[in-house]
């Protein structure tokens, strides 16, 4: 009488695993609930780090350039300027690195040390320009003395990157 009794709980159990293993097999379809958040803040992150100056020069012997280590404003020195009217140019070059998205980018004047004595002006005007996914822009920037000073001054002039993120005006 117990084994019989052995024999059908063996066998319930043995029938319960068998439909429970038939079942996992006719079926291929894993249903998971959750949740999936994006920050667009984050997106516009990276995307901001592919907007970048590549290049910034000194085209005039005695001024300097640079380039911030992480590539987010470009630093202009006028050492060179004399009289009133004396001119020094800088050229700096923006890169969208981005594969996918092109970027309306408005680069602006940040810091002028001496306005008193300095006026900046560049061929981009305050305007925002479209740089297209993978090149880059080239401006220049020109420094001038507004009046002959006493004794010996410079500026420091920087330039900063504003970036918005658009839609690829054609297909790549």
């Amino acid at each position: 009488m117990k084994n019989r009794k052995l024999a059908i709980v063996a066998f319930f159990l043995a029938a319960v695993m068998c439909i429970g293993a038939g079942y996992a097999v006719l079926t291929d379809i894993l249903d998971i609930q959750g949740v999936a958040n994006v920050s667009a803040t984050e997106a516009e992150k990276v995307f901001e780090s592919k907007i970048y100056f590549t290049d910034a020069v000194a085209n005039e012997t005695g001024n300097t350039a640079e380039i911030t280590q992480n590539n987010d404003k470009a630093t202009f020195t006028a050492n060179t300027l004399a009289g009133q009217g004396n001119k020094a140019t800088f050229t700096f070059t923006i890169k969208n690195a981005n594969t996918d998205l092109d970027a309306n980018v408005t680069p602006k004047i940040s810091a002028n040390t001496k306005p008193e004595y300095f006026a900046v002006s560049s061929d981009w005007n305050g305007a925002t320009t479209l740089i297209k996914a993978g090149e880059d822009k080239t401006y220049t920037v020109t420094v001038e003395l507004l009046e002959t000073p006493t004794e010996t001054i410079g500026t420091s002039i920087a330039i900063e990157l504003t970036a918005v993120s658009v839609e690829p005006t054609e297909n790549v």
